[in-house]
């Protein structure tokens, strides 16, 4: 029997199971695409892409206005206001004459925008509203990263600013140079030539998606609280660019022939529209995002969702074995150990490495290098690192929302096992400490060997 299971099964296992190290090259990018593509499938359809797509879109819906205002204040002072009317046109484009009336009415909205009419609370409402549009944008972008802090407020307000002035001054730049290539009277003279000028022509239909693949390109690369390949972008925004036209070619076709949702919907028919677009313009610009980052970080690519399946016990073993290992390098002068090197060598997947990073920081036995890669050292000196404070950061970690144990029942005769037991795991594990285990085995058996007379 071929059912939706059975062909998800087979799916699965041929996409997964081969060993692609072993593949000659052109098999192993196949491979790559196709457990990427799966990777962000799976996000998308468990919901982290998409509920973070809807959250961006309630808050877009807030502070467009507001940001577009803000918008043409500093292009304005460039004298660029009206390309910004032109990128919302375009952006709107796939609404057809829905999109028309929605730019009119923003524009309407944009130019009422004034402080002394709106008063102070109300201003200051409208500038929260933009300032929790760049969080919530950021803090997507580096939840998809695994970034666990994001920047300060003024930096991202400043990398924001600098975003949408210099951008659109390096697009319109490389207009301005392609304009005066093309009136020169030796490229002019070429572009009468049948061969160039059909050149030409299909460049200037390309050149459209080329700009918008370099826009997402310079996104990932800027939003990101973390070190952004070039070519992990590259990658990511030429998917979403390539999304993006059809997307928008296929949202056009859609809008056309959906007569009956305007009579179903009627003056909210322009509301709905604009919100479904909004969702699939966030999702395509989340999905470039995940793809850049499982190109950069192929360790975080698995065949199973959500974090690695690690018992408490092998929690316990891979904590003290890294913590060993960062102390190690450190008291050796070595090269400080970074999650990817650290989960290679501990043989566990990245998510997993993540979760003993976070407990081990967390609780102040490792610390964090400014540098990118982000490298570990240790918290405290190896002597006053002992294994029950790893035990106990893991445990706080892992169980940080657990229920409360005084609303659990209590047995006396099993909580007395259980207390037998703790004391029994304390008096192994309270002795021993990092440093007891960096000894030398021939230093251990001597101070394990019963005294002479």
């Amino acid at each position: 029997m071929f059912g939706p299971a059975s062909l998800l099964e087979r799916a699965h296992a041929l996409i997964w199971a081969p060993v692609i190290d072993e593949l000659p090259l052109w098999q192993r990018a196949l491979y790559l695409a196709a457990r990427i593509g799966w990777a962000v499938v799976r996000d998308l359809l468990s919901g982290t892409l998409s509920l973070r797509a809807m959250s961006l879109v309630y808050t877009t819906l807030l502070s467009i206005v507001p940001a577009l205002a803000i918008g043409f204040a500093i292009f304005r002072a460039f004298g660029f206001d009206a390309y910004l009317q032109t990128m919302v046109t375009d952006f709107l484009a796939p609404l057809g004459d829905e999109g028309t009336a929605i730019t009119r009415q923003i524009m309407e909205f944009v130019q009422r925008v004034n402080a002394n009419i709106l008063g102070t609370v109300g201003f200051f409402f409208l500038l929260y509203t933009v300032i929790s549009l760049i969080n919530k944008v950021e803090a997507a972008f580096n939840a998809i990263w695994r970034v666990e802090s994001n920047r300060s407020f003024a930096r991202q307000f400043t990398e924001i600013v600098s975003m949408s002035v210099l951008g659109p001054l390096l697009v319109l730049s490389a207009f301005g140079i392609m304009a005066g290539a093309l009136s020169n009277s030796y490229f002019g003279s070429l572009a009468e030539y049948e061969a160039v000028h059909f050149v030409l022509e299909q460049s200037s239909r390309l050149l459209p998606y080329a700009v918008l693949i370099a826009a997402f390109g310079y996104i990932y690369v800027m939003i990101p609280n973390t070190r952004v390949t070039l070519a992990a972008a590259a990658v990511g925004a030429t998917v979403a660019g390539i999304a993006w036209g059809a997307a928008g070619w296929t949202f056009a076709t859609f809008v056309v022939k959906s007569a009956q949702y305007v009579a179903i919907y009627s003056a909210f028919a322009t509301l709905v529209f604009f919100m479904i677009w909004l969702y699939a313009a966030w999702i395509i610009l989340l999905g470039g995002c995940a793809i850049a980052f499982y190109y950069q970080n192929r360790a975080y690519l698995s065949p199973y969702a959500g974090v690695s399946l690690l018992t408490l016990r092998q929690l316990d073993r891979m904590s003290v074995q890294a913590l060993l290992l960062i102390h190690e390098a450190f008291e050796k002068g070595q090269t400080p150990w970074t999650a990817e090197t650290l989960a290679k060598r501990l043989h566990v997947p990245m998510e997993a490495m993540s979760e003993i990073s976070a407990a081990l920081s967390k609780a102040g036995l490792i610390s964090h290098s400014s540098g990118t890669p982000s490298r570990y050292v240790p918290g405290r000196p190896a002597d006053k690192t002992a294994i029950s404070d790893v035990f106990r950061a893991i445990r706080a970690h892992r169980y940080d929302r657990s229920v409360t144990d005084d609303t659990l029942a209590h047995e006396p005769r099993v909580e007395a096992f259980f207390e037998k037991l703790a004391e029994q795991e304390a008096s192994l594990a309270e002795p021993a400490t990092i440093a007891s285990l960096m000894e030398p085995e021939e230093d251990k058996a001597e101070s394990r060997a019963p005294a002479r007379d």
